[in-house]
This record gives C-alpha cells, structure tokens and sequence, in this order.
C-alpha cells in the first residue's frame, strides 16, 4: 500500500509543476513578485521579457537575447506566468480518485471464487458452454 501512496504522491508532484495561469498586473505588482519573464503588449505586438525589472517608469529586460530599456507609459498590458492553485487541487484530486478506481478494479470489487456461481455450472447444457 506504501507504493500506491508513493506514486500517488509523485503523480501529484509531477501535475503540480504544470499547473500555471497568466494573470495580468501591474507595474507595481511586477516589481513585487519579480518574475522571471514577463509577457507584455505594447502597440497591439506581444513580446517576452526576460528578467523584468522596472526602474521607475521604465521597465528593463532582455527581449530576443538583447538588453531593452522601455518607457511604461504605452504598455496596454503585462502578464506573468502564476501557480493555479485552485486548478493544480482539481487536477491532484482527479488524478487520486483515477488511480483510487484503477487500484479498485485490478484488485477486486467483491467476493472471490467462494460462493460465486458461474453461468455455464447453472446451465451445463446452454451451447455456449462447450
């Protein structure tokens, strides 16, 4: 039984680490959590940041591998990668109640052998039995 908790576990660690939501914020809150990328729109054009830091009102990083100082003032948006905590439990839970039922149905689901019936000791003589 060691084993089943052991791989439910590992399981559970393996989903969590891919569980993750963008969530949009703002500049404030960039500089709090400190990211290590960051997806921003700026004109309508989508880029990565790489090592976001803002520096007043000027957000610096490394955008396609070259280090970019850009005025805040035009972003109309910036998203960060977050944990979904909420989505990683479902997914935990899912997973548990699977491998639970999977566990279930390799096992058994009843009695065994003793004081089962089988159709064909009922009725020798049905063709299907031969």
């Amino acid at each position: 039984m060691r084993s089943i908790m052991g791989c439910t576990l590992l399981l559970a660690a393996l989903a969590s680490a891919g569980c993750h939501t963008m969530k949009p914020v703002t500049m404030e809150q960039l500089n709090a959590i400190k990211p290590d990328k960051a997806w921003v729109t700026d004109s309508g054009k989508q880029f990565l940041v790489s090592g976001p830091q803002l520096l007043g009102d000027t957000l610096v990083g490394y955008v396609n591998g070259e280090y970019q100082e850009m005025p805040t003032a035009h972003f109309t948006q910036v998203m960060v990668q977050r944990p979904a905590t909420a989505k990683t439990a479902a997914l935990i839970a899912g997973i548990t109640v699977a491998f639970g039922g999977m566990v279930y149905a390799l096992t058994g689901s009843g009695a065994s052998g003793k004081g089962q019936t089988d159709f064909c000791d009922k009725h020798p003589d049905d063709p299907t039995c031969n």
